[in-house]
């Protein structure tokens, strides 16, 4: 089994991994907390949080004159970032994606029930699954300190740009 492939409920064998795997523990936790995620951290999708996601986009980036068609998100969790982005008019089409299988489930029905065009994966930000040059915007929220090897992941991040 690989690191990002866990059961709902972790094995002990799992668990006993996962002290020695950090992404392994990230899956196992982050699957875990989903459910619960966004109502634990207050996470919503209404003009309080398009407005910070807006306001921490700009400070990095600066003024958006036009939205970009496609972007992706690294360590996602359940959306927050981008489907606050593609509510404040800065994403048209955003592709969603987290070791954690549940933390894109959920962040999937969610721009979905918002009406936003949303598609995701649960991937390693290590080694992206998508062609060189495909995204206009590649970014993350509250990511970098859960991945292991940040020189692979951004050499992927440029890749996929």
């Amino acid at each position: 089994m690989s690191s990002a492939e866990v059961t709902t409920k972790p094995t002990p064998d799992e668990i006993d991994r996962a002290w020695h795997d950090p992404k392994l523990a990230n899956v196992i936790y982050h699957d875990w907390e989903a459910s619960t995620y966004d109502e634990k951290w207050s996470i919503s999708y209404d003009d309080r949080c398009i407005a910070y996601a807006l306001e921490r986009f700009e400070h990095v980036a600066g003024p958006v004159q036009t939205p970009y068609a496609r972007s992706l998100e690294i360590g996602a969790g359940t959306g927050f970032f981008t489907l606050n982005l593609m509510l404040g008019g800065v994403i048209e089409h955003g592709t969603i994606t987290d070791l954690s299988p549940r933390m894109v489930e959920v962040a999937l029905r969610t721009g979905k029930e918002l009406e936003l065009d949303v598609d995701g994966t649960a991937t390693d930000a290590e080694s992206l699954p998508y062609e060189d040059d495909t995204f206009d915007l590649v970014c993350g929220h509250a990511v970098l300190h859960h991945i292991p090897d940040l020189d692979l992941a951004m050499r992927e991040v440029l890749r996929v740009l």
